[in-house]
């Protein structure tokens, strides 16, 4: 089961949607925007680590179609420098929330951050639906036809006996 397929959707999201928490939060002040955007953040992080993981496994056959490489390699790289950067803000957003410093400046670089990753989540999104329209990986039809051409020919079972 392509598990990669299940997971990718959520970091995308969550990153997104917790970005635009995070501006409402910090432009208006509010703090239960700022808490859900930190939240989404967390989550988000968490997902994206998994959604890199499982895509490392949905590589190994994707991989096997033809012309796909290059656009492959650039999702994996987006792919895996989302969960870095969320990974890494997430960090520091702890640890400056900890020691009560998530104020003034510090918001507005920040927000920079966290809308770049939001940038980066979309892009690495945008990059992997274009492996599956373009090339069509991780669908049915394809998955079924690499895996038969990359296995020992078979002889076909014969139909109508007991």
């Amino acid at each position: 089961m392509d598990l990669h397929s299940l997971i990718v959707h959520f970091p995308i999201a969550l990153i997104i949607a917790g970005t635009g928490f995070d501006v409402v939060g910090i432009v208006a002040r509010a703090d239960s925007a700022l808490r859900t955007g930190y939240i989404l953040l967390v989550v988000g992080a968490a997902s994206a680590v998994a959604a890199a993981l499982t895509g490392e496994d949905a590589a190994e056959l994707t991989s096997r179609i033809p012309g796909i490489t290059e656009d492959l390699t650039w999702h994996e790289n987006l792919g895996t420098a989302t969960a870095w950067v969320a990974v890494l803000l997430l960090l520091l957003r702890t640890r400056v929330l900890l020691k009560r410093r998530f104020v003034g400046a510090t918001r507005g670089v920040y927000l920079l951050v966290a809308v770049g990753l939001a940038a980066l989540a979309a892009t690495s999104g945008y990059t992997g639906g274009r492996l599956v329209h373009r090339y069509g990986a991780g669908t049915l039809p394809v998955s079924e036809r690499i895996q038969i051409e990359s296995s020992p020919k078979l002889p076909s079972p014969q139909r109508g006996l007991p």
